[in-house]
């Protein structure tokens, strides 16, 4: 179920890898603040991407409050990201600790969908409406 969800955490996973090197392989004089700003612009698209995929593929009503709760996760995520790049700019390391607490979010979102999300939405609906939700998301894909 989902499955083109769960698989497009793939790509999310590669840039924040990306990130996350940047981040622990570079000291504060070295900083690439130019890739990481460039990688939050990926991330910004990616999550964008994702997101969207739950917005416009969930249509039922029964599941669109599950798919509602994520708009509060991808606003905090956006939010951060606007950070890391304002301080990314700035080449500030600011931009680096904010990426802790954009880890935190990040991973327990995903986490979240791989399991919760899904079975919020079985809790809500039918087998059909599974099917019906699955060819929606794979026409957006």
């Amino acid at each position: 179920m989902l499955k083109p969800i769960i698989e497009h955490q793939k790509e999310i996973k590669e840039i924040f890898k990306k990130m996350e090197f940047l981040r622990d392989n570079f000291s504060p004089l070295d900083a690439f603040y130019e890739e990481l700003y460039d990688l939050c612009n990926k991330m910004r698209d990616e999550l964008e991407f994702h997101f969207n995929l739950q917005f416009y593929g969930i249509t039922n009503e029964k599941a669109k409050k599950f798919v509602n709760e994520n708009r509060l996760v991808k606003d905090m995520l956006f939010r951060m990201l606007d950070y890391i790049q304002q301080k990314a700019h700035e080449k500030s390391m600011d931009a680096f600790l904010k990426f802790d607490d954009f880890e935190e979010i990040l991973r327990a979102y995903l986490k979240k969908e791989k399991g919760l999300f899904i079975q919020q939405l079985r809790s809500v609906l039918s087998e059909e409406e599974i099917k019906e939700i699955e060819e929606n998301i794979k026409k957006l894909v």
